[in-house]
C-alpha cells in the first residue's frame, strides 16, 4: 500500500534496469552508493536490496541502517521496521522523527503499549515545555477493537499474489477495482518505488454472498502503460480513474491526474482530464456522491494541511466549482486518500494521521448542519487492524461493501474484502488516565474511580487496573470530574469538558492521590459565560504576612493544587491575557489539615474575557422612584466591581447610569448625574482612581430599545432602559 504514501506524489518513477552500473561484488562502501542513487530516486525496493548487501559486509553504520529502517516504512514491512528503527533510536544523534517512526513501526506490528511509550517520548521532544500531552496509542486500541460484532469480513476470489486494491461499483453485479497483477506478455513496466507491476484498472463480477469472480482487464482504450486506479463510475454511467503523469525531470517522478471516460458496449473509451489536472501536484482518487452534486479527490497541492488532503468539488450545471478543502475535521499534517461518499451522504476516506490502529485506518464523517465535516469516526476493527486498511466502499442499503487491506493472511501485496455491516456506526467518546500517587509518582492499582457530572453526582464508577489506568464513557458538551480514592491519602480530583472532543476522541486525565497530612489548596477554573475549563491561567497564592508567592500553572482541566501553611491568611490571583483578572481571599486560621476547596461552580473562580467596549450589567444597582440610596445588595456588587478594578490595572474602565425613557431629557439627565455621584463616592471610598475609573451620566441619550419622546412603548419597555453597567474602555499599552 505504501506506493501511495511517503512524499505522495504517489506513483513514482519507473525503469527496466539498474540506473547504477557498478559491479558491486564484495565491497559494502560501493553498494552503499548504489543504494544510495536508488534512495535518491525512491526506487525504495531496489535501495534496501544494496543497503541489506553493504550491511551484510560489515557496513552497519547509522547511514545504511538508518537508509533500511525509511526502505522497510516506505515499503509496508513494519516488522523490518521496527528492527531497523529500534537500533536507530539508540544513535545518539536521533531525531524526533526517528522516535515517531518507531512508534509507527511498533503500532504497525500491533505492539501498542511499546508503541505508546515511544510516541509519548516523541511528543516530549517537539511540544512546547509543559505542553504535557500524550498519544493514549492503548486507550485507542482498546477502543477501537470493542464492538468486532459490528462487521463480518472475508477475502474475495477475485485477489492474485499481486497488489489489488480499490474496488469500486459499476452498478449492482460488478466492481471495477486497480490491480498489479502481470498478464502482459514482452516489457513489464515496474514502480521504482517497490518494484511491483504497474496497476491497472479490471472487473469483476459480484456474486450474492459478495465474493468477487472472474476478474478481468476492462476493455476498451483506458488501461495504458502508466498506472490506472482507483476509479469511480459516476451517477450518470461516466468513469472517472486514475492515472499516473509521465515522468517529470530527471527524478523520473510521476504525479497524479483525473481521466474521463465513457460506457463503450462493455468497456470504455476516453482519457479527457478532469479541470483542476495539476503538473506541479497530484490529483487523484475521484468519488463522486450519489446525486452527483460533489466530486471527492486528493491532491497534494500547496495550502493544505499536510501529505494528501480531501478536497472536493460542487457541480454547477453541469461544471465543477473551485475546489474546496474539507478542513481539519477530516484533513491532517499526514495522508488522507480514498474517499468515497455513500448513499446516505457518510464520507468514508482512509488516513494516517487521525487516531487508529495502525498504517492507514478507514474513518467516516458525517456532514454537519453547516455543510461541514466536523470529526471522524474510526470505523474499528475487524475492518481496520494493525497494517494499512483503505478504500472502503458500502452499497446503497449501507450495509454490504468492499475494503482493501494488506493485513497477514492474505493472497499477496494488498487484497480486496468482502464486508457486511450488521449495525450502524456510532461515536464514543472515552475519558481514560491513569491514577497516580503523588507522592512517589507511581500508578496505583485497585483505586477507586468514579466520573462526576457537573453537580457533582457519581454516573460511573470503577477500580483502577494493575497499571493504574481507568477508562469511563462520557458524551459531547458536557463538564465532568474524575475522582480517585486511596487509603491513607486524600480524594484525588480532576476535571474535564467535552466540547471539543468530536476530533479527540478520547480526553486524558491522570488523578494524583495526595497524602493525608497537612493543608491543601485545590481549585478549578471554569469560564464565566460557556462551557469549559481555563487552561494556562497563571495562579499565584501570595502568603499576606511574608508576602512569600507561590506560583503554579493551571492544567487542561482548569485544575491547580498548593500546599499551605497553617494559620496563615492567603491572596490567591489567577491571571491569564484576554481575561480579567481575579483575586480570591483564604485563610488557614485554625486548621491543621484538610483541603481547601475553590471552584468549581463556584463564582469566585469563574474567568471572564476581556472584551473592550462591552456592556456588562450591575444588575443589583437599583433604586426605587427618586430614590438614590444604594441597597446592601448594590453595594456588594460595587465592591466585587472595585476589586476587578483593582485586581486588573492595565484596564480602564467607564460606569454607564441610564434613566427610564418615560422621563424627559432634563428630567433624565439630572437623575442619572445624582445616581453617578452616589456611584463614584462609593467607588472613589473604596480607593478606586479617576484615571482607572470614570462615572457617566447619559440620561435617555443611549435606550437599549427604540422608546422615547413619540414612540408608544410599555412601562416594561420604558423601565428596561433604567439600568447601571460598566465596559472596559481601553487597555494599557494597546
Amino acid at each position: 500500500m505504501n506506493r501511495y504514501l511517503g512524499h505522495i506524489l504517489l506513483l513514482l518513477a519507473l525503469f527496466l534496469g539498474s540506473p547504477a552500473h557498478v559491479h558491486a561484488q564484495g565491497n559494502s562502501e560501493a553498494h552503499t552508493r548504489i543504494a544510495d542513487r536508488y534512495f535518491q530516486r525512491m526506487a525504495y525496493a531496489q535501495a534496501r536490496a544494496e543497503y541489506m548487501k553493504a550491511a551484510d559486509l560489515g557496513a552497519v553504520n547509522e547511514h545504511v541502517v538508518k537508509r533500511l529502517a525509511i526502505c522497510a516504512m516506505k515499503l509496508g514491512d513494519t516488522r523490518e521496521g521496527e528492527r531497523w528503527y529500534g537500533q536507530v533510536v539508540k544513535f545518539l544523534n536521533r531525531e524526533p522523527q526517528d522516535l515517531y517512526m518507531y512508534a509507527e513501526a511498533l503500532k504497525g506490528n500491533g505492539k501498542y503499549e511499546q508503541a505508546e511509550e515511544w510516541m509519548d517520548r516523541y511528543l516530549g521532544m517537539v511540544q512546547p515545555e509543559g505542553a504535557g500531552r500524550k498519544s493514549n496509542i492503548v486507550d485507542f486500541a482498546r477502543k477501537f477493537t470493542t464492538n468486532l460484532d459490528r462487521f463480518t469480513v472475508k477475502q474475495v476470489s477475485a485477489n492474485s499474489p499481486m497488489d489489488d486494491l480499490a474496488a469500486t461499483w459499476d452498478g449492482t453485479d460488478r466492481v471495477i477495482f486497480a490491480s498489479a497483477r502481470d498478464t502482459t506478455v514482452g516489457i513489464q513496466w515496474r514502480a521504482a518505488w517497490d518494484h511491483q507491476p504497474f496497476l491497472d484498472l479490471y472487473v469483476a463480477g459480484v456474486q450474492a454472498d459478495g465474493d468477487l469472480v472472474g476478474a478481468r482487464r476492462l476493455p476498451g482504450n483506458v488501461n495504458s502503460k502508466l498506472h490506472e486506479g482507483p476509479a469511480v463510475v459516476a451517477p450518470d454511467g461516466t468513469l472517472w480513474y486514475t492515472r499516473t503523469n509521465a515522468a517529470k525531470g530527471k527524478s523520473g517522478i510521476h504525479r497524479l491526474s483525473i481521466l474521463h471516460a465513457r460506457r463503450d458496449g462493455d468497456g470504455w473509451m476516453g482519457s479527457d482530464p478532469f479541470l483542476y489536472n495539476n503538473p506541479e501536484c497530484s490529483v487523484g482518487h475521484p468519488a463522486i456522491s450519489a446525486d452527483g452534486r460533489w466530486f471527492f479527490f486528493i491532491s497534494d497541492m500547496p495550502g493544505g494541511y499536510g501529505g494528501t488532503d480531501i478536497y472536493v468539488c460542487e457541480n454547477r450545471g453541469g461544471q465543477w466549482g473551485e475546489p474546496r478543502n474539507l478542513g481539519p475535521g477530516v484533513n491532517t499534517a499526514h495522508n488522507e486518500l480514498f474517499p468515497f461518499m455513500s448513499a446516505d451522504g457518510t464520507l468514508y476516506f482512509s488516513s494516517n494521521g487521525l487516531p487508529g490502529l495502525g498504517g492507514l485506518d478507514v474513518f467516516a464523517a458525517k456532514r454537519g448542519a453547516n455543510g461541514q465535516f466536523a470529526f471522524a469516526i474510526n470505523v474499528g476493527a475487524p475492518v481496520n487492524g494493525p497494517k494499512d486498511d483503505f478504500a472502503f466502499v458500502v452499497d446503497p442499503a449501507g450495509s454490504k461493501g468492499y475494503f482493501t487491506s494488506n493485513r497477514p493472511g492474505g493472497a499477496g501485496g494488498d487484497d480486496l474484502y468482502a464486508f457486511t455491516m450488521h449495525y450502524p456506526l456510532e461515536q464514543r467518546f472515552l475519558c481514560t488516565g491513569t491514577v497516580v500517587d503523588d507522592d512517589n509518582g507511581q500508578p496505583v492499582a485497585d483505586a477507586a474511580v468514579d466520573l462526576l457530572d457537573a453537580d457533582g453526582n457519581v454516573e460511573e464508577t470503577g477500580r483502577s487496573a494493575a497499571d493504574g489506568r481507568y477508562s469511563f464513557p462520557v458524551k459531547e458538551n458536557k463538564e465532568y470530574a474524575i475522582r480517585a480514592r486511596m487509603a491513607g491519602h486524600y480524594d484525588g480530583l480532576v476535571h474535564f469538558s467535552t466540547e471539543d472532543i468530536g476530533q479527540q476522541q478520547i480526553v486524558a486525565r491522570d488523578v494524583h492521590v495526595i497524602p493525608d497530612a497537612g493543608i491543601w489548596l485545590r481549585g478549578t477554573v471554569q469560564y464565566k459565560d460557556k462551557i469549559g475549563f481555563v487552561e494556562g491561567v497563571k495562579v499565584s497564592v501570595v502568603n499576606l504576612a511574608s508576602f512569600f508567592s507561590d506560583v503554579r500553572t493551571t492544567e487542561a482541566g482548569g485544575d491547580f493544587l498548593f500546599r499551605l501553611q497553617p494559620n496563615e491568611q492567603f491572596e490567591v490571583m489567577l491571571e491569564k491575557p484576554g481575561f480579567f483578572t481575579v483575586s480570591v481571599p483564604v485563610a488557614t486560621m485554625g486548621m491543621s489539615r484538610g483541603i481547601i476547596e475553590l471552584g468549581p461552580m463556584k463564582e469566585d473562580l469563574a474567568m471572564e474575557e476581556v472584551e473592550v467596549g462591552r456592556a456588562l450589567p450591575l444588575k443589583y444597582v437599583k433604586w426605587t422612584g427618586a430614590d438614590n440610596n444604594l441597597a446592601p445588595a448594590a453595594k456588594a456588587e460595587l465592591d466585587a466591581l472595585a476589586d476587578r478594578v483593582q485586581v486588573n490595572p492595565a484596564l480602564k474602565f467607564e460606569v454607564a447610569v441610564h434613566a427610564d425613557t418615560r422621563l424627559g431629557a432634563d428630567a433624565a439627565l439630572k437623575l442619572t448625574q445624582a445616581r453617578a455621584k452616589v456611584t463614584e463616592d462609593y467607588l472613589r471610598a473604596k480607593g478606586i482612581r479617576k484615571e482607572q475609573l470614570v462615572v457617566q451620566a447619559y440620561g435617555t441619550t443611549k435606550p437599549t430599545n427604540p422608546c422615547g419622546a413619540g414612540v408608544e412603548c410599555t412601562a416594561a419597555q420604558h423601565a428596561e432602559n433604567e439600568r447601571v453597567e460598566y465596559k472596559v474602555t481601553a487597555v494599557s499599552g494597546l
